[in-house]
């Protein structure tokens, strides 16, 4: 059996939908349907099946949301540990 998320009351869940609706970029759209559609007691796995993410991830979601508000339900960016590699000033050129 799947655990309901619970929202904290930030949003009603007619501001969650026209947050949803009003959305431009794509992930930002789905974080704001997951949370509206939890906002209707759907189960996790219930938004993943609609929003195609995973249980957990949407938990997470939800989480920020509760823990922060509403004015950024979105993961941060990670900053990337890649290395960055210098050509030599030549490259065996005569």
């Amino acid at each position: 059996m799947s655990r309901h998320i619970t929202l904290q009351a930030h949003l009603t869940s007619a501001e969650l939908e026209a947050r949803y609706r009003a959305a431009k970029e794509p992930n930002e759209r789905t974080w704001w349907q997951m949370l509206w559609l939890v906002s209707h007691g759907r189960t996790g796995r219930e938004v993943a099946a609609v929003t195609g993410y995973s249980p957990y991830w949407i938990g997470q979601i939800a989480k920020r949301y509760n823990e922060q508000g509403p004015d950024n339900p979105a993961p941060r960016a990670r900053v990337s540990r890649a290395r960055v590699y210098r050509l030599p000033d030549r490259l065996g050129h005569g």
